[in-house]
């Protein structure tokens, strides 16, 4: 049976082809409900147990299962689109149950800095006064009060609940991330995203996408929603034009505005001083112009605050009342996170792309005093061609480096640092190859000397180490606390009390 649900509920809350009341959707064979309908998503990875998922569903009590595919199954309704509907069903049938204001949704994409930027969005918007609610890698919630995420993105139905909350919880807005994955698979569809920004694009998720061009165009696809009303591109990014002609083909006709460091644009920085404590520049609009304190390291952070503001600027607030808020700023776990030990600097970074790891370490050298070091690996069960680019992007920027490991999950270490060596010259360099994660950043404490900046890259804000499949407690920030600890312990033992 074919289904196209245009009018999903009558004055009972239930289905026309439907007997007993209608609760919801699921996508848990194993967490239905009496009373809901299990959507079937065909899983990428095992696509033959969509049948086992759907027979469950049906024996845990589902009213029907939704699938994209003939299953052969009774009760079974056929839907090709699902993915890209059910976000849509979802909020519909929330509203129809308990409705609420909707909190108004200002959206991030882009390879680096989305995270970032949706977080301090939404810092700036709570410092205004007003509640923000944020959703991406590093939490979902109200600040400061963030769960831990499961994905960049939430699936359909989970990010509608969370909505939902949200706006029960008195946000008036949500500034979230939203990943290619999500993008593509549909997972914001029902969302009336209003305001869209774009950080810049480099190689990743291609072990999905297949190309750089498929990533990017995944990523377009948040500068097409119907809804949108302001779009803000970062045109110093060699793929801006993408977005911008997605932009500017939205029948909706958003406003379009520019940022940049380095050309003219509706937002221009310029005159901008590092120092360990952050930096200082200066921010043109068409009609003013102002100087930015922030207290954020690297100049990607400036490029992340500008779009920050400009997101909460479009959102309402006063430009210059924003600016004023900025030296109160901390910025997203985990992403340029510093920890100091007297004359020397340790940053623990989420950069986990050769272009992320790039920026990092070009961005730091405007500070190091001595060496710039990096500590790094490469993630198992993802794109293996992205492991030498990893290498020589440390090789090219940091001395002395050291490689490590990530997150392995199911595969072979060995063949992780084979591959992250593979066709690479290490004689120009002082590099170390230590496999355990916490020895490895052990071993750059003790080492690291007066003036020098280290590094560590890869997991940032993660609280675990996956591992043949099974997630570790680690935290590279505690870590780092932790062998700068022992090390003054052990400094201060040597000379005992007389």
């Amino acid at each position: 049976m074919m289904i196209c649900f245009q009018d999903i509920f009558d004055t009972e809350n239930k289905y026309a082809w439907m007997a007993e009341p209608f609760h919801g959707f699921s996508l848990d064979s194993r967490a239905v409900q009496s009373g809901q309908i299990f959507i079937a998503l065909t899983s990428y990875t095992q696509p033959e147990k969509t049948i086992q998922f759907a027979q469950s569903a049906l024996q845990n009590g589902a009213l029907a299962v939704i699938s994209e595919t003939d299953l052969g199954l009774e009760s079974t309704l056929i839907c090709p689109d699902v993915r890209h509907l059910m976000g849509q069903w979802q909020k519909q049938y929330l509203q129809a149950t308990d409705a609420v204001t909707l909190s108004r949704i200002l959206a991030i994409t882009g390879t680096n800095g989305k995270t970032t930027i949706s977080r301090l969005v939404a810092e700036l918007i709570m410092l205004q006064g007003k509640k923000c609610a944020v959703m991406g890698t590093t939490g979902n919630g109200i600040l400061p009060n963030l769960e831990a995420s499961s994905h960049t993105t939430l699936d359909a139905l989970h990010l509608q609940d969370m909505l939902h909350d949200f706006a029960k919880q008195g946000a008036e807005f949500t500034s979230l991330e939203a990943s290619s994955h999500g993008l593509e698979q549909g997972r914001l569809n029902g969302c009336d995203i209003e305001i869209a920004a774009y950080s810049n694009l480099s190689r990743d998720h291609l072990d999905y996408h297949g190309t750089l061009e498929a990533y990017a165009e995944a990523k377009s696809r948040l500068f097409k929603f119907s809804s949108l009303k302001v779009a803000v591109i970062n045109i110093d990014d060699e793929h801006s034009h993408i977005m911008l002609d997605a932009a500017s083909s939205n029948l909706s006709h958003p406003k379009v505005l520019t940022y940049s460091t380095s050309r003219t644009a509706d937002y221009q920085v310029f005159g901008i001083q590092y120092s360990l404590e952050g930096a200082i520049f200066h921010l043109k609009t068409i009609t003013q112009e102002f100087t930015v304190r922030s207290p954020l390291l690297g100049h990607f952070n400036i490029e992340n605050l500008v779009a920050a503001l400009i997101v909460a600027e479009q959102a309402g607030f006063d430009l210059a009342s924003l600016i004023a808020d900025v030296p109160k700023l901390k910025g997203a776990p985990g992403r340029m996170q510093v920890i100091r030990d007297e004359d020397r600097l340790f940053v623990v970074d989420y950069a986990h792309t050769p272009d992320a790891l790039t920026q990092v370490l070009k961005t730091l050298k405007r500070h190091v005093e001595n060496q710039l070091w990096a500590v790094f690996g490469c993630g198992g069960d993802r794109d293996r061609g992205k492991r030498p680019l990893m290498t020589r992007a440390a090789l090219e920027q940091a001395n002395p480096i050291i490689i490590t490991s990530d997150n392995p999950r199911t595969e072979d270490p060995t063949q992780i640092f084979a591959d992250m060596k593979q066709d690479i010259n290490f004689s120009q360099h002082d590099v170390h190859e230590i496999h355990d994660r916490r020895e490895a950043i052990k071993y750059a404490v003790k080492h690291a000397n007066s003036g020098d900046i280290v590094v560590i890259a890869g997991k940032g804000h993660e609280n675990y180490q996956e591992i043949d499949g099974v997630r570790h407690w680690f935290d590279d920030v505690v870590e780092v606390q932790s062998a700068i600890d022992a090390q003054h312990h052990n400094s201060n033992s040597a000379y005992p009390a007389q």
